[in-house]
């Protein structure tokens, strides 16, 4: 977790609280590697509601992550961590600058999930630059051991949540995702856990049938006002529901 009291961090600002620290999910789109941002009013409490519903499917078949629960509309609340220097980007399907970069057909299927690497940069203005294994190593961003799993906690997680959206009629093109070190307590060792968003702003979604983006992607395309793909998503796992619920709470 970063020590600032408030970094805004992409989509997302962390903040120090009392009671512990919180993510608030932010009206921003991005793009990525490009880092092109575009603001989307109305899509964070879409997105946070979509967050929540993965990451605690995720709790349910074991797999740490640093969400604890809900903190509001646009809000969680989440364990400190401290954040390794690198995303993870999983990709089953071939989209945007890999089709750009290395001339594939979109929508090309790997035969195994393509697994990137991109070491942030120092300043929110530059693009994230694309590094292999054995560059986190060399430079020493990481141990082997909890490299290995860094690799098995991502792929699992493409795993899982590839079926999730494939029974909702939605390809999982792509996800990208970030990872930190938690100490449950001064004795123990750290443990590696996902620290990271799950929405689609974090994700390149297809719908099966037609292949219509289903992400923050048509923000930047002039479709609408940028929330269809949210709405859908929200649709879909009928977490309209739970939206409605949270309003006449807040009332």
């Amino acid at each position: 977790m970063p020590n600032d009291n408030i970094l805004h961090n992409d989509i997302r600002v962390f903040k120090s609280k009392p009671d512990g620290p919180v993510v608030e999910i932010s009206n921003t789109a991005l793009t990525y590697p490009a880092l092109d941002r575009k603001t989307v009013p109305g899509k964070a409490p879409l997105a946070n509601n979509v967050s929540i519903h993965l990451h605690e499917f995720l709790k349910q078949q074991g797999v740490e992550s640093h969400f604890a629960e809900r903190a509001g509309k646009q809000e969680q609340a989440v364990f400190e961590t401290e954040q390794l220097p690198f995303d993870l980007l999983i990709r089953n399907l071939a989209a945007g600058d890999l089709v750009s970069d290395f001339g594939l057909e979109k929508g090309h299927r790997f035969p195994e999930p393509l697994v990137e690497f991109f070491v942030r940069p120092d300043s929110l203005e530059k693009k994230p630059t694309r590094v292999s294994e054995g560059h986190l190593l060399a430079f020493d961003l990481i141990d082997p051991e909890d490299l290995d799993v860094v690799n098995e906690t991502a792929l699992r997680i493409n795993d899982l949540l590839t079926g999730v959206f494939f029974g909702i009629g939605v390809h999982l093109i792509d996800i990208r995702m970030e990872f930190g070190a938690h100490f449950f307590d001064e004795d123990s060792a750290p443990v590696i856990m996902l620290n990271s968003e799950l929405s689609p702003d974090t994700m390149t979604l297809w719908d099966i049938k037609s292949e219509k983006p289903l992400d923050s992607s048509l923000a930047f395309t002039g479709d609408g006002d940028g929330l269809g793909g949210y709405k859908e998503i929200v649709r879909r796992f009928n977490l309209d529901s739970a939206n409605a619920a949270l309003k006449r709470q807040s009332k």
